[in-house]
């Protein structure tokens, strides 16, 4: 497996990130920039020339009808799409957001090849009353299939990410499918060993699964993937106690490691190291333009996933804070992501 240099890629972050204060696209992708100014800035040299994505809502372009930033911004997903010049809108819709997390199918079109959806795992449905997985949110797993019912399978010029584990990871923390550990992690009570072995255990299959889902990737053609690990998700809003940090912290690193160790040894796969950036990030906000770094929320409202502008904590919060909602990233991060992505088709990944 071909890992990128980090601090290579971080200095070129460092010169591409030319997104300033301005206002938002009609297509909601939050760049300030245009395509063709993009492209200028960031000439792509390389084969690629569109993506494919898979993921949760860290990737969602809108499944649900609406992001999981600070709205009206987008995900770092249709921030590369939109520099690729192809769709920037999610392959299925609901008609309802109740409908989710309840077994019931999603709905086909908008039909653009972004895959991810809200909630999705690397394999399981996410639901306390349906184990269809064809409900919405479709797993990783899912997705992939459902790509390759429609298009058969990859081709060259084809970037391929997968970003996926962090409802993993995160699902005990959810009250309607785990009350006790959710509660004890709630009240700041460390979970007992056994309790962190048993989720480490669980973690570590979904991990493994997303290595195979990048293997299934490959054999289906193609040439280029890009597989995301987690970022230290110990560091998000919604660990607001040090028994949720620790918890979040310990099975981030869980995850990572199975979901790396379980990739492919393969010169067509790239991982993106988005543990690292976001450390960086967040250990240096103010390096990257932001003033709020860890656990700290763009979004006033409590307890929220995204937020609208008259939802932010002030006029400029989609820039100044890393974070959106209880685990989600502001429209500035995602740029930051998606910048690192571009720089990635441009350096790395050409060999």
């Amino acid at each position: 497996m071909k890992k990128t240099n980090t601090s290579a890629v971080l200095a070129l972050l460092a010169s591409l990130m030319l997104v300033g204060c301005g206002g938002q696209d009609t297509n909601g992708t939050g760049s300030d920039t245009t395509a063709t100014e993009q492209a200028s800035a960031v000439e792509r040299t390389s084969a690629i020339e569109e993506g494919v994505f898979f993921g949760d809502s860290l990737t969602d372009a809108g499944t649900y009808g609406f992001r999981w930033t600070t709205m009206p911004g987008g995900s770092w997903a249709q921030m590369v799409a939109e520099e690729f010049g192809q769709s920037t809108e999610s392959n299925e819709h609901v008609d309802s957001v109740d409908d989710v997390h309840n077994g019931i199918p999603g709905k086909p079109g908008p039909g653009g090849l972004n895959y991810a959806e809200g909630g999705a795992r690397a394999e399981e449905p996410y639901s306390a009353v349906s184990d269809n997985p064809e409900g919405a949110p479709i797993a990783a797993t899912v997705q992939l299939e459902r790509y390759l019912d429609q298009h058969g399978s990859f081709h060259p010029d084809q970037l391929v990410s997968l970003f996926i584990g962090t409802n993993d990871v995160a699902l005990n923390f959810d009250p309607s499918q785990n009350e006790e550990i959710a509660g004890k992690l709630s009240g700041d009570e460390q979970l007992p060993a056994e309790v962190m072995r048993a989720e480490g255990s669980r973690i570590e299959a979904a991990a493994k699964s997303a290595g195979d889902t990048v293997r299934k990737i490959l054999d289906n053609g193609a040439e280029h993937v890009l597989a995301f690990n987690l970022y230290d998700l110990a560091d998000a809003p919604w660990s607001d106690n040090a028994a949720t940090r620790d918890f979040m912290g310990e099975m981030t690193d869980v995850y990572n490691e199975k979901f790396e160790s379980s990739l492919p040894d393969d010169p067509r796969v790239d991982l993106f190291d988005l543990h690292t950036l976001m450390s960086d990030i967040v250990a240096s906000p103010e390096d990257y333009g932001f003033t709020y770094g860890a656990n700290e929320d763009a979004c006033a409202p409590a307890d929220v996933e995204w937020c609208e502008e008259d939802e932010w904590k002030s006029p400029t919060a989609d820039r100044d804070y890393v974070f959106a909602g209880r685990v989600h990233l502001t429209t500035r991060a995602n740029e930051i992501i998606a910048d690192r992505v571009l720089g990635e088709v441009n350096g790395d990944m050409q060999g």
